[in-house]
């Protein structure tokens, strides 16, 4: 996958297309779509979010249309602008494994207009997919070469998290079963109680999450060669995302950020081309 700068928007914040109207797409290099399950998802109820200055908690809950319903909103045109104006990642998800290579397939129609897809094997904020899809290694590891083989020729990026398998054993099942990248890392699990007695139980995400993912990304580089890195988790600044490089990732992503200042990734992104990091 060749992007430039090496700048992607992470597919949660990314929503839907939502931060479309301010980034400039000379200074980012992919834009993530969030995830799209086999089923419709209504997501959690309120409350979904909790910030202080060094996290985000949300709970949110993967909501999304649907596979069926995304296919139906490529076909009529509600991605278009995005698509010409940036390179896009699709994400994918389900509730079980089985889920994921449905989803395969029906996306195999539609891989073309994407550089890479994303399966997120790690969210923490749903009750059956995300981090429970990888309990069973020898399943996981059937359904990646299944989805492999579904996607012949696709950039295959899995989004993997902390939790259930130390990320250099997942990045090393991922490049035997012919993956392409890993997305490290996901959202840990994280907990926050309001004055009002309110507990906001979801992902953790923000600046904390930097030294975590940073360790993810060094160990992930030394242990497992000719994979692709995307780092992700705490970058706000340019320096932090020249951070991640250090540690080994080839590209980063930007998130949580974006909730606080919708300009930074341009800025990040503008300061990385000039860097001569491209």
């Amino acid at each position: 996958m060749k992007i430039s700068p090496p700048l992607v928007i992470a597919s949660g914040p990314a929503g839907r297309g939502e931060y479309l109207p301010f980034l400039d797409p000379r200074y980012i290099g992919a834009y993530t779509l969030k995830t799209v399950t086999y089923s419709p998802k209504a997501g959690n109820p309120p409350p979904r979010m909790r910030a202080s200055e060094f996290y985000v908690i949300n709970r949110i809950g993967l909501e999304n249309p649907g596979i069926h319903g995304f296919v139906e909103e490529i076909k009529s045109g509600v991605y278009d602008e995005l698509f010409s104006k940036f390179k896009v990642i699709v994400s994918l998800g389900g509730d079980e494994l089985s889920e994921y290579e449905k989803v395969a397939q029906i996306m195999k129609e539609f891989s073309g207009r994407f550089v890479a897809l994303e399966f997120n094997f790690s969210c923490p904020n749903v009750k059956s997919g995300g981090l429970s899809v990888i309990s069973d290694k020898e399943r996981w590891k059937a359904a990646l070469r299944n989805i492999r083989r579904t996607l012949k020729g696709e950039f295959l990026l899995a989004k993997i998290g902390i939790e259930g398998i130390f990320v250099e054993e997942a990045a090393m099942v991922l490049k035997e079963e012919g993956w392409d990248g890993v997305v490290l890392l996901n959202s840990v699990r994280g907990y926050h109680k309001d004055p009002d007695g309110t507990v906001i139980a979801g992902g953790l995400s923000g600046p904390i999450m930097k030294p975590i993912s940073l360790r993810a990304v060094y160990e992930v580089r030394k242990k497992v060669s000719g994979i692709y890195i995307i780092g992700c988790g705490g970058v706000y600044t340019y320096e932090d995302a020249l951070e991640y490089f250090e540690a080994g990732a080839d590209a980063v992503c930007i998130g949580s950020a974006l909730f606080k200042d919708p300009n930074i990734a341009n800025e990040i992104g503008r300061k990385l081309s000039k860097g001569g990091i491209v």
